[in-house]
């Protein structure tokens, strides 16, 4: 008999020894405690990470293109001014922050005995529960959330639009004036050449293009057949391609050109239930790049109201469908747990330890004492 009212005795000291301080948790506009005795914390809330490569090309006609049929024989020129947008890569990505919009305070309440515990109470880096009343392993968990402007890789730029124009702009006028001299019955005509400098016009630069080309046509020609030049191992290929580059670019004055460039673009989304549609790129043309995010299911776990001791309040996700895109087609699509979408629970800590998911902010462990 005496045997078993001691045993009882230990373990009635063993629940005193684990026995933690009662603590409240309130919204985090009733907070702090009159005494500063509490912290503040926050759920967690899924931000989206979105990259997107474009590629963009732009169609540009020539300067000369009003004279491509008259001195190249061909109409298959750029005749207006055109861009177009192409998605080349896309990456969508999940991440963890706080939400600054569901913040908590929770109240430290006075020991009710000298053998209660403190509570002990662990946050994660970005300000969401890690643990409460419950001793667990130090863990690195950093998540950097780096905000991104956009930003565009130009490969190339306005100097690459047309570099060769036909020799130079303006030309020489010679004027022929006939002075007469008359001197008696007999008459002189004294001829005066007067030199100017005149613009050229456009039909003149289209002509003396079309000569170049031409021009450097036969000189490749020569080069070719060795009338100009001996070959000497790599020399006579490089001054190939070079004519080759250069009569590329009169070809251009003509015929247009096309240039390519390759855009990156980052965007950080936060859905809400009032902005599950995002707009997140309009181009030139008025192709869309939209985000959308779709709940799968509502919820059937009633929210909690009304504020309880001993309780922490946490959220479960919503599962949603997010997808991306752009110009009507659609570039991507998963599905993915939205923290910020779900119901807000609570789980007691009364005579318990609870460990939270940094992730999700779903109690995944409850040690109970």
């Amino acid at each position: 008999m005496n045997l078993k009212k001691i045993s009882l005795t230990a373990v009635l000291t063993l629940v005193v020894v684990f026995s933690f301080a009662q603590i409240t948790v309130v919204t985090a506009d009733k907070g702090p405690a009159s005494n500063g005795d509490g912290l503040y914390y926050s759920l967690p809330a899924t931000l989206f990470k979105v990259e997107v490569e474009l590629k963009k090309t732009e169609r540009l006609p020539g300067p000369l293109a009003d004279y491509c049929q008259n001195y190249l024989g061909t109409t298959q020129y750029i005749k207006e001014a055109s861009t177009d947008f192409l998605v080349v890569d896309e990456d969508v990505s999940p991440m963890t922050i706080a939400d600054e919009s569901a913040s908590y305070y929770i109240v430290f309440s006075a020991k009710s005995s000298k053998e209660d515990k403190s509570p002990v109470i662990e946050l994660t880096p970005f300000g969401t529960l890690k643990t409460v009343n419950i001793d667990q392993d130090e863990q690195e968990m950093q998540r950097e959330v780096n905000i991104e402007e956009n930003k565009t890789i130009i490969l190339g730029d306005d100097a690459n639009r047309f570099r060769y124009e036909a020799q130079y702009n303006r030309k020489k006028k010679i004027d022929t004036v006939i002075r007469k001299i008359t001197i008696d019955t007999m008459t002189i005509n004294k001829f005066l050449f007067k030199t100017s400098w005149v613009d050229k016009s456009k039909e003149e630069r289209a002509e003396e293009a079309a000569q170049q080309i031409r021009s450097i046509r036969e000189s490749r020609l020569n080069l070719l057949t060795g009338y100009h030049e001996v070959n000497f191992g790599e020399s006579l290929l490089y001054m190939d391609n070079q004519l080759q580059k250069l009569e590329q670019q009169y070809l251009e004055l003509f015929l247009g050109k096309e240039r390519v460039t390759i855009e990156h673009h980052t965007f950080y989304v936060l859905p809400e239930n009032e902005t599950l549609n995002q707009d997140l790129l309009a181009t030139d043309n008025g192709k869309k790049l939209v985000f959308k995010v779709r709940p799968q299911t509502e919820m059937q776990i009633k929210p909690m109201a009304a504020t309880v001791s001993n309780v922490i309040y946490y959220r479960i996700p919503a599962q949603a469908t997010v997808s991306l895109i752009f110009n009507g087609k659609e570039l991507f699509k998963d599905i993915y747990p939205v923290s910020q979408l779900g119901v807000v629970t609570g789980v007691s800590v009364s005579k318990a330890g609870v460990a939270f998911d940094p992730v999700t902010g779903v109690p995944n462990k409850i040690v109970k004492y």
